[in-house]
């Protein structure tokens, strides 16, 4: 008989993983966070260096060199805002450095006087600071829901300025119901109708001519009274108010030219026939 081959089986090795220890993680992490903290304040240092190195450089170059102090300090206004009291409100005389101040301040002194509308500056190296002053121009007296002997004044802007009796021509804004404070804008969007009215009627010839106005009342919210000095009381929408104008216009130099003296007239409808009374 043959001999049998004895076979062996082979017991596949088996292999256990071994758990890491759970402090390595934490530590890896800790050792990272310093370094990029000293790296976080690292390049603080360095900016804050750069900054006041920059700082250092410019006041030795600019603001304490005695080349650049002001001698020729040019001061201009188109009104009646004299050179003495613009010098003191910007804090400006001769001597001073071009650049001891900034523009910013500058211009935030001057503009706290409420007849000024811009300012505008200019360094003209080595020894020059122009000023140029741009005054408020009053287009209309506004008067408002506090009892003044003298309505104020208005620019095209809205902010509020002391009575000229050499203005006292000029159209008056009434019927608010809001108080005004002297500088400060009159918010409100009455005013800002009033104020769209009084630009067209000056910037147009035509209106000008036939919408001379005298006042605006704005007591009513859904339209408007127009009183001329022409003698006419005109009634018109609070929207559409270039059209309209225009169309107020119109029959007023039409019924004048009929020699009809007209004493009121309504806008309000979209009707082709407008409703007009005559004296």
């Amino acid at each position: 008989m043959a001999a049998r081959k004895k076979t062996t089986t082979r017991k596949k090795a088996q292999y256990v993983r071994a758990k890491k220890r759970g402090g390595g993680g934490s530590a890896l992490m800790a050792q990272r966070t310093v370094v990029l903290t000293i790296a976080c304040c690292l390049l603080l240092a360095l900016l804050v260096g750069v900054v006041m190195g920059f700082r250092w450089v410019n006041r030795k170059l600019y603001a304490e060199n005695q080349r650049f102090e002001i001698q020729n300090l040019l001061i201009s206004c188109n009104g009646k805002l004299t050179e003495e009291y613009i010098r003191e409100m910007s804090g400006l005389s001769e001597g001073m450095n071009l650049f001891e101040c900034s523009f910013k301040e500058i211009e935030g002194k001057l503009l706290e006087v409420s007849m000024i509308e811009s300012v505008y500056l200019e360094r003209k190296l080595p020894n020059t600071m122009i000023v140029k002053v741009k005054e408020r121009v009053p287009v209309a007296q506004i008067i408002g829901r506090q009892a003044t002997r003298y309505p104020f004044m208005v620019d095209r802007y809205g902010y509020v300025m002391p009575h000229r009796r050499k203005l006292a021509t000029l159209p008056v804004i009434k019927g608010l119901d809001i108080d005004l404070g002297l500088g400060q804008p009159a918010s409100h969007s009455d005013v800002e109708t009033a104020l769209k009215i009084v630009a067209m009627c000056e910037s147009s010839t035509y209106l000008h001519t036939f919408v001379p106005l005298e006042s605006i009342d704005l007591q009513y919210s859904d339209y408007v009274y127009l009183y001329l000095k022409n003698g006419v009381r005109a009634k018109i929408p609070r929207f559409s108010l270039e059209p309209r104008l225009h169309k107020l216009a119109s029959v007023i130099k039409i019924e004048t030219g009929r020699g009809l003296k007209v004493k009121t007239v309504d806008v309000t409808l979209d009707t082709a026939k407008v409703p007009v009374t005559y004296y």
